[in-house]
């Protein structure tokens, strides 16, 4: 029997880079280098994906209790858990070079997220999308996600031309 096609491996300080680049070419947003050295934590969901053994996709996300609600990317991205007991997961993150999408990949990174999600007795997983990005939304709904609100302005300081993001949950 052989090896599956789709693999994936875990961040290291060897191949944070990697992700970052991912990001950057497929992603509207962009992430600080603090938010890439977080990546290391012991207590984040973070995952290279590999087709073939070439790098082409990740995930990070990470434990949140989601009435610490926040209305900008940034402040998204500065959640701390601290006194507060998780909750949810938070889906900082999902990236698969083009490409290399509607191969799975994307799949197999969020049936991770989901996976780790359940293993830390949490059962919602929470993310944000670009109100515009139809072909990202119809992709998680495909998967069990359900739109909320419409977060006004979130992107504002990362330069989109519609700064507006849905908010998608999944119970698991």
């Amino acid at each position: 029997m052989g090896r599956d096609i789709i693999s994936l491996d875990d961040i290291t300080p060897n191949n944070i880079g990697v992700l970052q680049k991912i990001n950057e070419v497929s992603l509207p947003t962009t992430y600080s280098e603090q938010w890439y050295k977080d990546s290391l934590a012991s207590d984040q969901i973070v995952k290279l994906s590999f087709y073939s053994e070439l790098p082409v996709g990740g995930i990070k996300a990470k434990s949140f209790n989601s009435s610490s609600t926040t209305n900008t990317y940034e402040t998204t991205q500065q959640l701390q858990i601290k006194d507060q007991i998780p909750n949810a997961v938070y889906i900082e993150s999902l990236a698969v070079l083009e490409a290399y999408r509607g191969l799975g990949i994307g799949s197999k990174l969020l049936e991770y997220a989901i996976e780790e999600t359940k293993k830390r007795f949490v059962h919602e997983i929470i993310l944000h999308a670009h109100v515009e990005n139809q072909e990202v939304i119809s992709w998680y709904e495909k998967r069990g996600f359900m739109k909320g609100s419409i977060v006004p302005e979130y992107y504002k300081a990362q330069g989109l031309k519609n700064p507006d993001a849905v908010v998608l949950t999944l119970k698991v």
